[in-house]
């Protein structure tokens, strides 16, 4: 619902409540909240979110329910609400009901899986906050208690007595994951144990090269430095002469395995799933820089391809994966989310399976597989939904049997936000201008002096106002149609400038734009004659060629780098706030600098199709 104006219409709820003035909102803290929750109450920052916040429970009152009504004041709250007594605050935050204090949780209806996995939540919530206000209450099994479920008797624990409200729960709540309770218990990223993980895979693959790959092992000896320098400044066009499957398939699960490393290890985020809204989206993106870094360091860094395996020296180093990696990464992030949460999820409501699960859970999510693998857990493990042994399987099969006899619910299914407490209601209006856009995109580019090459690419915009933006390119193609098979020959380009967007909140957005900055057009010819002559000398480091035959032993190369523009423009469609389609862009290309053996890169024709990923407008 927007106001006249096109900016998002508040929630009537909202709407009746007082006006938010501009200085910070005074908000009183009750003596009898502990001291932790006072101390986070008080470090709350600029707004993000608006929520009601309710009076606390009467005091003079000894009643199972306040029956004082919610009063009007707005408080602001922090965007990273990520620690418990936030998550506490934020289950008080209604609408313009009373807060039933002490109201026995209605457990016979919801799922629940979902009921489950809240019931040590909601507990430690109302210990945290009710303890001072209300008598003792015995510890409740939300699961064992509840009319209509009928688990196992060797499932229910023995009776205890009630325990004071001053103590956590006990074991006579049946334990949840246990990362679930780390995860609210933590408040940061994990950096050591995400660096650990990452560090982890990157052994590995480096153990794979070795072991497959006598070139990588040859390298090994000699000068490091010098050569890890010299592999580096190889790196140039697009293509590294790999086949259809390592950078197409291969390198995209790289980059969502690096994306699940950084998703276990953010408290944040850990358990969001496909559906979530913003709070996904905003996991993604996280994932995807952290993706893009460690793959950059896997391509160039200290411990990388290029310092040990000194690649670029021996095969053609172009910046495919650099791209690809992340970008076609973030795109196997959501299709492995989205099969969880459709196939998987599905499988587990038709069957309990032990083998058929583990199998469906770790093929189908190849990505968050190798990721659990990094964290020495079982590579099936999910934290969103029960797990396959102990209690949790007796718990699950009991489920399962209810649902099919007609008893049940469907044991699983999504519940957007299931970790959030109801009641809660986020105002937030967004701008439909993204303030920030990265995109992806093939393109082909036809030389107007003869010639033309297949490639892609990526951008990055930062919006400065509603009309303009910054943006920046990298992209790369290989020229085709070369007369001879040995001939090869590939273009670069990196530049930035502005981007005119008249109808950036509309679906349908025409742009125009103006880049400037460097051309690199690089022209080989390659001996292979001469290569498998090398090899044979080489004989696996047994031969009389003292190192493995490096790419300028066996091939001539020329290039040259100049500046360079392009020029044009096209439109978007809007698909979603998180998504837009680049339908067409095209533009007019020119580069100052003489030809390139048989390239003539002067002026050119380019026109690419793009994914666009907005942030800012969810």
């Amino acid at each position: 619902m927007t106001t006249n104006s096109g900016e998002p219409k508040a929630p009537r709820a909202a709407r009746d409540m007082h006006p938010i003035s501009d200085e910070k909102p005074f908000l009183h803290i009750p003596e009898t909240v502990s001291k932790e929750a006072q101390d986070f109450l008080r470090t709350l920052k600029d707004p993000v979110y608006r929520c009601r916040l309710p009076r606390p429970p009467c005091r003079e009152l000894r009643l199972t329910r306040c029956t004082t009504p919610c009063w009007g004041a707005f408080v602001r709250v922090n965007a990273k609400l990520n620690l418990p007594f936030a998550l506490a605050f934020l289950g008080f935050c209604s609408t313009a009901i009373p807060l039933h204090a002490q109201a026995s949780l209605d457990l016979t209806s919801g799922r629940r899986d979902v009921l489950y996995a809240q019931s040590d939540f909601l507990r430690a919530m109302d210990e945290a906050w009710f303890e001072p206000f209300s008598p003792s209450q015995p510890s409740v099994n939300p699961l064992l208690d509840t009319p209509g479920l009928n688990l196992p008797a060797d499932t229910r624990p023995n009776d205890q007595p009630p325990m004071p409200p001053t103590n956590p729960p006990t074991s006579s709540i049946i334990p949840v994951n246990p990362q679930d309770v780390q995860a609210r218990s933590e408040t940061r990223f994990r950096w050591g144990p995400a660096f650990n993980e990452s560090l982890l895979f990157t052994g590995i693959m480096h153990t794979f090269n070795l072991a497959t790959e006598a070139g990588t092992r040859d390298t090994l000896n000699g000068h490091w430095f010098q050569d890890y320098i010299d592999s580096v400044s190889e790196l140039r066009g697009w293509s590294d002469s790999d086949h259809f499957m390592a950078p197409y398939v291969g390198h995209p699960i790289e980059g969502s395995i690096f994306g699940f490393i950084q998703r276990q290890n953010d408290p944040m985020y850990r358990l969001v799933q496909w559906g979530d809204g913003r709070g996904y989206w905003i996991s993604m993106l996280r994932s995807m820089a952290y993706s893009a870094v460690w793959h950059t360091q896997w391509k160039i860094g200290p411990l990388s391809e290029a310092s040990i395996g000194n690649v670029m020296l021996h095969a053609s180093p172009g910046f495919i994966t650099l791209v690809d990696t992340p970008t076609l990464g973030f795109c196997t992030t959501l299709a492995e989310d989205a099969a969880d949460r459709y196939v998987i999820m599905g499988l587990e409501n038709r069957t309990s399976n032990r083998t058929i699960i583990i199998l469906a859970r770790s093929f189908l999510n190849p990505g968050r597989t190798f990721a659990n693998l990094m964290a020495f857990r079982p590579p099936w493990v999910r934290d969103t939904r029960l797990n396959l042994f102990g209690e949790n399987y007796e718990i699950r099969k009991q489920l399962l049997e209810d649902y099919k006899d007609g008893s049940g619910e469907k044991p699983f299914q999504f519940v957007k936000n299931a970790w959030m407490p109801p009641g809660v209601e986020f105002v937030h209006p967004h701008p439909k201008e993204a303030d920030i856009e990265l995109t992806a995109f093939p393109y082909y580019e036809s030389f107007l002096g003869g010639g033309s090459c297949i490639g892609g690419g990526g951008t990055g915009a930062a919006r400065v106002n509603p009309k303009w933006q910054l943006v920046t390119e990298v992209s790369g193609c290989l020229v085709m149609h070369m007369p001879y098979y040995n001939y090869s020959a590939d273009s670069l380009f990196y530049g930035g400038g502005l981007r005119w967007t008249p109808m950036a909140d509309r679906r349908f957005s025409p742009f125009a734009q103006l880049l400037f900055g460097g051309r690199k057009v690089t022209f080989e010819i390659m001996d292979n004659a001469l290569r498998e002559q090398l090899l044979k000398e080489w004989n696996d480091g047994n031969g009389t060629l003292p190192h493995y035959p490096k790419r300028s032993d066996y091939s001539f190369e020329t290039a040259q780098n100049g500046p360079s523009i392009a020029v044009g423009g096209g439109f978007d469609v809007i698909v979603t706030r998180p998504f837009a389609w680049r339908v067409l862009n095209l533009e007019y290309t020119r580069s100052w600098m003489n030809d390139v053996a048989m390239v003539h890169p002067q002026e050119g024709l380019k026109i690419s199709t793009q994914a666009v990923v907005r942030i800012g407008t969810w």
